[in-house]
């Protein structure tokens, strides 16, 4: 046998109890002696050997390949925010009067924006590459292509569309009709800056790589043998689960904030002089759309204006009702206390319902004594037939009352708790009962034993 291959079955022999727990390269030992390793016994193993060998490969490059995804997708979120910043700046400047679209100042910013945005695709193909490479690496499949699904292939080209969307160099203009009948052209920087916006969704990736729930191994394990995708929608969830308040707080200030930018650039590209389209004016109009309010003092001017007025009141309805299933949750009581208030309502019911039963027996004797004087108090036995029937009927109220909190208290844990401990019961019991037919068992033959022996000594006497 080669050194080569000594090293190579030293390395990856980790299945036999001889084997050091840790091995640097070539022949450095680490933390145990491996002078007592018998290259015999290494030798029997080449065939699991070999598996070992290819599946640490196949992790070693996994986590090179996550690795690497993670940095192309920290790319694609610093070249997002840049594209971002600078459509900002050149759409400040613009509404200002400090630049025009023609002038050389918006075609350099906007021909930065472009190659911002060319470099921004090739990362995003180069993201999606490198998420094939990781799951041809889990399939155990060669070649990346097998792994790409029709959903894939759309998902990319959607992906690519959405993010190729900017302000192009130059001063593009189209034909344009207000609502109000008036004509004119108009740059189409406008609807291709609000649209630009939509890369902010690059945030959500951003966060998914760098989420402890991603970059921890046991977690991607468990989620991997669970059959659990460890994606945007797991974090979320998560997130949601652990600081519900602060991550709804965050989404409902950035669509706030993204929301009246883009009422402002929409409003003031078409109408560009008007008082009501102050940065103030515009945050009260979002504010009572996004809050599903509408007051109806204040309404866009334009027809892209009243497009953001739709999407910022569907992200309102959606925010309003995660902020009160949110708010529900808190309000809603601990085991512990839901244990407390049903004990201390059992009291009151208990106690109700001794009260009722001393008074129903009050009313039982004061017309058994009333009934011995005859019929001048008839009114009288009446109405404490009256009360006795009263009382009666809140004392069957309250044992239905105290039945009911007993029902209430009674959650899914505990059904699931008593499940088990029924079904360990059951176990025990059964296994009682096996031994009991055992011990029948051997009684009986015993008992026939017995006889013969009896009928054995029954013909003796009888000879």
């Amino acid at each position: 046998m080669s050194s080569s291959e000594d090293m190579s079955i030293t390395d990856f022999a980790v299945d036999n109890a001889k084997t050091p727990l840790f091995l640097r390269n070539k022949r450095a030992r680490k933390y145990v002696d491996t002078g007592s390793v018998e290259m015999g016994d290494l030798s029997s193993s080449n065939d699991d050997i070999k598996t070992i060998g290819k599946l640490g490969r196949r992790l070693i490059r996994r986590k090179k390949l996550i690795q690497w995804r993670r940095w192309i997708i920290d790319m694609q979120f610093a070249l997002a925010l840049f594209g971002i910043l600078l459509m900002i700046i050149e759409t400040e400047l613009y509404i200002a009067d400090h630049i025009s679209k023609a002038g050389i100042v918006s075609f350099y910013i906007k021909l930065i924006i472009s190659i911002s945005t060319a470099c921004l695709l090739i990362a995003i193909w180069i993201g999606y590459y490198l998420g094939a490479q990781i799951r041809s690496v889990d399939a155990g499949v060669k070649n990346w292509l097998s792994v790409m699904t029709t959903y894939t292939w759309c998902a990319l080209a959607f992906e690519l569309f959405l993010c190729a969307i900017h302000p192009f160099p130059g001063d593009i203009k189209s034909n344009y009709k207000s609502p109000y009948g008036i004509k004119r052209k108009v740059s189409i920087d406008a609807v291709a800056s609000i649209l630009m916006l939509t890369r902010l969704y690059l945030v959500a990736k951003f966060a998914v790589v760098h989420s402890m729930l991603l970059t921890d191994t046991s977690t991607t394990s468990i989620g991997a043998l669970s059959r659990v995708k460890i994606n945007t929608m797991f974090v979320f969830k998560a997130a949601m689960s652990k600081k519900p308040g602060i991550l709804l707080m965050l989404v409902m200030v950035c669509t706030f904030l993204c929301n009246s930018w883009a009422m402002r650039t929409c409003e003031l590209y078409y109408e560009k002089n008007s008082e009501k389209n102050s940065y103030l004016e515009i945050m009260w109009l979002v504010a009572i759309t996004f809050l599903t309010i509408g007051y109806g003092d204040r309404t866009p001017q334009s027809y892209c204006g009243r497009y953001i007025s739709i999407v910022t009141g569907i992200m309102g309805v959606i925010t309003t009702a995660l902020l009160v299933a949110i708010i529900t949750r808190k309000l809603e009581q601990t085991r512990a206390e839901r244990y407390v208030f049903n004990f201390v309502n059992r009291l009151q019911n208990e106690n109700k319902k001794k009260t009722a039963a001393a008074n129903a027996i009050k009313a039982l004797l004061r017309i058994s004594i009333l009934k011995k004087y005859g019929k001048d108090y008839i009114k009288e036995i009446r109405n404490y037939e009256d009360k006795l029937k009263q009382c009666l009927k809140e004392m069957r109220t309250a044992m239905g009352d105290k039945y009911h909190i007993g029902d209430e208290a009674v959650g899914m844990v505990d059904i699931a708790h008593e499940v088990s401990k029924i079904e360990d019961i059951i176990v025990r019991n059964a296994s009682k009962t096996d031994g009991v037919n055992n011990r029948v068992a051997s009684i009986e033959l015993r008992l026939d034993s017995i006889d013969k022996k009896l009928d054995v000594i029954s013909k003796i006497l009888v000879k």
